[in-house]
């Protein structure tokens, strides 16, 4: 899975690269955005809430995006001396704008995130592990009125479902569209 991970990020580059041009139309192009994060580590017994920075780039059509999340460990969050992390996720997702006629844009969002989370215990050696798994989710944009290319966002995303443990994440920030 993470040579797959890998060649469709080199894909979706080269898509990125290939496809911008200055004459595109107002509702194509480029963004970036920038966030932080809080994701939930949920297990039967228990869940904790490490954080990290989000940061997310796109390109844009009409009524559909094109993503690639890069999210990074910010601080982590312990529980009984246990203390868990989430060092790095990486992403691709496909966002759907199923109503274009509304101030607040809500996006359908589908893609494959590669979860790391890393655990420690006192007096036991450092444990981490790589979650794959298709994620899904919802994600809100309202742009700003005096700089209609600065939207604020907010996505719900589930990251990973296994029979033991869920990895949702809550992402809050701005989106600058070039």
């Amino acid at each position: 899975m993470n040579k797959l991970i890998s060649l469709i990020k080199v894909l979706f580059f080269s898509f990125l690269i290939n496809l911008y041009m200055p004459s595109a139309i107002a509702s194509e192009g480029t963004y970036i955005s920038l966030a932080p994060a809080m994701v939930d580590v949920n297990t039967e017994n228990a869940s904790t809430r490490p954080t990290l920075i989000d940061v997310r780039l796109g390109y844009e059509f009409d009524e559909h995006q094109l993503e690639l999340g890069i999210m990074s460990s910010l601080s982590d969050d312990s529980l009984n001396q246990l203390i868990v992390d989430v060092p790095s996720v990486n992403s691709i997702f496909y966002r759907y704008l199923p109503y274009d006629d509304t101030s607040i844009k809500i996006n359908l969002i589908l893609g494959v995130s590669q979860v790391e989370v890393e655990s420690s215990y006192p007096n036991v050696p450092v444990s981490t592990e790589t979650f794959d798994s298709v994620s899904f989710g919802i994600g809100f944009e309202e742009a700003f009125t005096s700089i209609p290319q600065l939207k604020l966002k907010l996505d719900i995303l589930r990251l990973y479902h296994g029979d033991n443990m869920n990895i949702n994440l809550l992402s809050l920030g701005v989106r600058y569209a070039f």
